[in-house]
């Protein structure tokens, strides 16, 4: 069975961004897997790092005015069943992304001395570039899935 966990509200919003921002962009959302596999990556940790390290002397910029909308975030289709993301939608994840996290956590803390907390990571994964890349990162991942799988030959 698998072993679920649950963050905070600013992980929440910030992994349902990415979900968001993945599927907007690509056509097809993201799984919980390759979203984890996206934050362990070297180049989104050191982004991270490098953004995390921004928001500390710069704290101002983590002040983000408050969207004050009327309209749901997320509207969900219950005709066509369940959301293939449904347990993230509601803030529960898989132990892979904990994982991923505390990766970031911990390179964030080896690189600049002092561990991030999760809010600062959820802040630094909202980052327009950051998105982008990770984005790239699961493009990436795609790609590399689809090219590994060697089609049977047939016989004729």
């Amino acid at each position: 069975m698998a072993k679920l966990f649950r963050v905070g509200k600013q992980m929440t919003d910030a992994i349902l961004t990415v979900l968001k921002y993945v599927r907007d962009t690509t056509g097809i959302e993201p799984s919980q897997e390759e979203i984890a596999n996206a934050l362990k990556s070297y180049f989104i940790l050191n982004e991270i790092g490098n953004q995390i390290k921004f928001l500390r002397k710069h704290p101002l910029a983590q002040n983000q005015p408050e969207t004050s909308s009327k309209d749901p975030f997320w509207k969900l289709n219950l005709m066509a069943g369940p959301p293939k993301n449904s347990l993230v939608r509601v803030g529960i994840f898989y132990e892979g992304m904990q994982v991923a996290i505390k990766t970031a956590q911990n390179f964030v803390k080896k690189s600049s001395g002092a561990e991030p907390s999760e809010d600062e990571i959820a802040l630094s994964i909202k980052c327009n570039f950051i998105l982008s890349e990770i984005k790239n990162q699961i493009d990436w991942q795609r790609q590399g899935s689809n090219q590994g799988n060697p089609t049977e030959s047939k016989s004729g």
